[in-house]
């Protein structure tokens, strides 16, 4: 028997368990296979089985049909999602058989949240916000091949659906810089989105006080961006401040990757943040200007800003939307 994978799976093949002879395709080679099925007079199929495993010869990753994808219906201006993880055919100790494999975002997850553990040992004095931008900064967005991660359908995958792209823990172990994002960041956050002083209490017990959020809810200190377009907004600027986190003096250069100049302009200054002391903060701010006239049909474009010095690069993703 030959198995066929759904369009919305693609090319992602997940392990089943069948009872008598059979294979699995994605659904770009099953189509293949149901072409020649159904053109030749005789068609002829052969099907070997043996007990080979073949490591590293597929693009890996590829983000699955069901993982999550942005953006986020309740602020669109924070990307999401923040992170891609491994999720497809995880080979783990099960309670009662030696192993299993499994699928799926219990996966992944905890992937992630012990890698979060390991941060923080290593770093005891470092927030859950920390930790997360250690992991988002120094995410990989290549793939085995050393190409664009693809999703399920082999089309290059983007923020929306990778985030900062996959977790890479050796890396995240020393990100040179992190985004610190404080309880009140937060509480400002909220207050943007108007939220009720009663919903507000229900995250932050005790008093509070709401003050503004320069740049709105994309002004929070995050270690990505997007920037929303439309008629009565052609140009953003958004601030975010840096904590270095490594303990020699370093000097670092942002660097803008855009794929589209001439729809939007990115100007980072200052362009060089010099650091000396372990917890040094360094600021600095983005203009976006749409330089676009008519903004049908254009969509979104992506993008990153790299702050680098040879040593560290500290990597966060652009989103660029007309609306």
């Amino acid at each position: 028997m030959i198995s066929i994978t759904g369009e919305e799976q693609g090319q992602v093949i997940m392990v089943n368990s069948f009872t008598l002879p059979a294979l699995t395709v994605g659904f770009i080679d099953g189509k293949k296979i149901l072409s020649y099925i159904t053109s030749a007079a005789n068609p002829v199929a052969e099907l070997a089985f043996g007990h080979e495993t073949i490591i590293g010869e597929n693009r890996a990753p590829i983000v699955a049909g069901f993982s999550s994808r942005g953006p986020s219906y309740i602020q669109p201006e924070i990307l999401k999602p923040d992170i891609l993880a491994p999720g497809v055919n995880i080979i783990a100790a099960w309670p009662t058989e030696a192993f299993n494999i499994i699928s799926g975002t219990s996966m992944a997850c905890p992937h992630v949240a012990g890698i979060a553990a390991l941060l923080r040992e290593a770093h005891p004095t470092w927030s859950p916000a920390m930790i997360r931008s250690a992991i988002m900064t120094t995410a990989v967005t290549l793939d085995n091949y050393y190409r664009p991660t693809v999703d399920q359908s082999l089309g290059v995958a983007t923020p929306f659906q990778i985030g900062a792209g996959l977790v890479h823990f050796p890396m995240a172990r020393d990100p040179g810089l992190v985004y610190e994002t404080s309880v009140q960041d937060y509480v400002d956050l909220m207050c943007t989105m108007n939220y009720t002083k009663e919903q507000i209490s229900q995250f932050v017990p005790g008093i509070f006080t709401c003050s503004k959020l320069e740049g709105g809810a994309g002004g929070l200190n995050y270690p990505s961006f997007v920037v929303i377009f439309d008629k009565e907004t052609k140009a953003r600027m958004l601030k975010r401040t840096l904590t270095k986190v490594s303990k020699q003096p370093e000097t670092y250069t942002a660097r803008v990757v855009n794929p589209r100049p001439d729809d939007v302009e990115v100007t980072v200054e200052p362009q060089i943040l010099d650091f000396d002391d372990e917890h040094q903060l360094g600021s600095y701010k983005v203009e976006f200007k749409s330089i676009v006239i008519d903004t049908t049909d254009k969509g979104t474009e992506y993008g990153y800003i790299i702050w680098e010095n040879g040593v560290h690069q500290v990597k966060s993703p652009l989103v660029f939307m007309w609306n």
